[in-house]
């Protein structure tokens, strides 16, 4: 069940990511649990699947949030569309509070956004240097 990790400090290597279903058993005794042994006793089969840890169900549980803060941001912007007058850049605008706040959020949006991708064009630069400085060796 491991894969196996090619890269230049260890070739070949393979990595276990099952994860033991018990404390590892005392010293002198059997690795093998008797016959019949309860489920959930050190060396016994797990009763349930393992745990799922890890990068992708943590980028999903984070994408299903930011979907249902989405489709709650439109349900109030649809739901609030009387129109008001609005202070937009020096100068009194009308329009309904849903347009506002629509324009409102693209904007968060893409200033949450730009501000995520500012340390990312720093790590890539930097990877980018640690790799030339890799070849030339």
């Amino acid at each position: 069940m491991g894969r196996t990790m090619a890269g230049p400090e260890q070739p070949g290597k393979r990595i276990d990511y099952t994860r033991p279903t018990g404390p590892p058993p005392a010293p002198g005794s059997p690795a093998v649990p008797p016959p019949g042994a309860a489920p959930g006793t050190p060396g016994a089969p797990a009763d349930g699947p393992l745990s799922r840890c890890g990068v992708a169900y943590t980028t999903y549980a984070i994408t299903v949030v930011v979907l249902v803060i989405a489709i709650l941001v439109v349900v109030f912007v649809v739901k609030n569309d009387a129109r008001v007058s609005i202070w937009l850049f020096g100068s009194m605008q009308r329009m309904s509070v849903a347009a506002a706040l629509a324009a409102s959020a693209a904007a968060g949006l893409v200033i949450g956004l730009l501000i995520g991708v500012i340390p990312q064009i720093r790590l890539r630069r930097e990877l980018r240097q640690l790799r030339k400085a890799a070849r030339g060796r």
